[in-house]
């Protein structure tokens, strides 16, 4: 039941409806509970009871960890979510490289299906028992209202990633309906069905065909599809989470924005401020000041956690080499900045690279070569594909590209610009009425001119 779908709409409309019609909170955590089980039962009833068993035996594990405070217990929930995860996740990668290491040209594959949404409801889980271990949350217990804290269905798939503090005292108070919060959120779903449906579902095709072929096509066909599948991951995310943030506040639930203008960032450390918040304050709060922070008494021992980190989260992205690699550069660029910032440089040299054009474009380049891997379908295509963009030859400009593809990244600066100026801690309900209506004006348009169907948001995957 995708975001933009005639399902998921009605589904929206009559839990808003009945949720808004009983002014009693348990009344109403039963409704949203019902909905959010439908709306993953429509996807598959068997991992609907699998998630409700996790989220029991979670329950369980939290109520057992606030009394002893043991460790054990955190560490058995650890084990029983990492499990979980590691098994429907990790399984054919682990045997895929250990027959390898073996000399074996094939292994076995398991035919498993991965859970909709398993990285991002385990993630919350485990935040959820760390946070009682640390004494920064208690046990709730309300098992509905807990139950909501994962199932939520606006951001039960791909997040944003919450925290049990952040969302469970709002669905145990009684929302007072709010106009304003019922149009605001009407704009944030409307501005993520114009990023999600036209932009990056428009740019998807001509992004696909490239990938699949780059030794195909020239070098700067090449650099198209870098650039196009980083305008097209930032546009259908940046898009789901506002349909998500949109959706949630139809009931009168504020979940934490997700994204910052990530690309205009300054530096890798400003960019994954800025880019999808939720899973890199986890990062940072869950493994790297787990793993000693930037408390340690080494400077190359802050770098390693900052590598290891995001060598870890992605890995989280998938079973691939590739997400590793990923995660890799990341990394290397955060211990990289670290070290820039900590070494003494003669004054020359650290005005330039401190200059915001500089460190922009040094940021870019790292994000859209390390975007190159994440989307690649094998670790050759990504390198075929960065060969043919840095090696001019008399056919590097020669395009096959379609002219909506540039038509549609053209589009993109203006409308990322107009979204996120009217949606990042922004209340349109607070603008006046002409500019309210031209901006729905245009964005319905927009929406409509350039829809296309029948695409997945890329974080379902995950």
């Amino acid at each position: 039941m995708l975001f933009n779908s005639t399902d998921y709409l009605a589904l929206l409309l009559i839990s808003c409806l009945a949720y808004w019609l009983t002014p009693a909170v348990r009344v109403r955590q039963a409704i949203l509970l019902v909905a959010s089980v439908v709306f993953y039962m429509s996807w598959s009833r068997p991992f609907a009871v699998m998630l409700l068993a996790l989220i029991f035996v979670n329950w369980l594990i939290g109520w057992q960890l606030d009394r002893s405070r043991k460790r054990a217990w955190l560490l058995l929930g650890c084990a029983i979510n990492l499990s979980l995860l590691a098994g429907f996740k990790y399984a054919n990668f682990f045997l895929e490289n250990l027959f390898a290491m073996a000399g074996s040209q094939t292994s076995p594959h398991l035919s498993i299906i991965l859970p909709l949404g398993i990285s991002f409801y385990v993630f919350e889980l485990i935040s959820y028992l760390a946070d009682i271990h640390r004494g920064q949350a208690r046990h709730e217990r309300n098992p509905v209202a807990f139950a909501l804290f994962v199932l939520f269905f606006p951001h039960l798939i791909a997040g944003p990633i919450c925290r049990a503090g952040q969302f469970i005292p709002q669905v145990k108070q009684r929302q007072v309906f709010s106009f304003e919060h019922t149009h605001n959120g009407l704009y944030l779903f409307l501005c993520g069905f114009a990023l999600k449906s036209g932009i990056a579902d428009g740019l998807a095709p001509f992004v696909t065909v490239i990938f699949n072929a780059p030794g195909s096509y020239s070098g700067f066909d090449n650099l198209m599809a870098a650039l196009g599948f980083g305008v097209q991951i930032l546009c259908d995310f940046w898009g789901y989470s506002l349909m998500a943030l949109g959706s949630a506040l139809l009931f009168g639930l504020i979940l934490p924005a997700n994204f910052n203008a990530p690309y205009s960032a300054i530096s890798i450390r400003d960019f994954w401020r800025r880019w999808h918040i939720t899973l890199s304050n986890w990062l940072r709060d869950y493994l790297y000041i787990a793993m000693g922070g930037s408390r340690v008494d080494k400077n190359w021992k802050v770098q390693r956690n900052l590598v290891l980190t995001m060598l870890l989260g992605g890995l989280w992205h998938g079973a691939s080499w590739n997400f590793v690699i990923w995660g890799g550069i990341h990394g290397l660029a955060l211990a990289v900045s670290r070290g820039f910032e900590q070494a003494q440089w003669p004054a020359r040299a650290k005005r330039f690279f401190s200059n915001p054009i500089v460190g922009w474009a040094l940021t870019m380049a790292v994000v859209f070569i390390a975007w190159v891997f994440f989307r690649a379908r094998t670790f050759d295509d990504a390198i075929m594909m960065l060969t043919r963009i840095f090696t001019p030859d008399s056919l590097w400009a020669r395009s096959r590209i379609g002219a909506v593809f540039f038509e549609l990244m053209l589009l993109y600066l203006p409308l990322g610009w107009w979204v996120h100026r009217t949606t990042f801690q922004t209340s349109m309900a607070a603008a006046p009425l002409t500019r309210q209506m031209a901006a729905a004006a245009v964005l319905a348009a927009f929406s409509l001119v350039y829809y296309v169907d029948g695409n997945d948001f890329i974080y379902f995957q995950f």
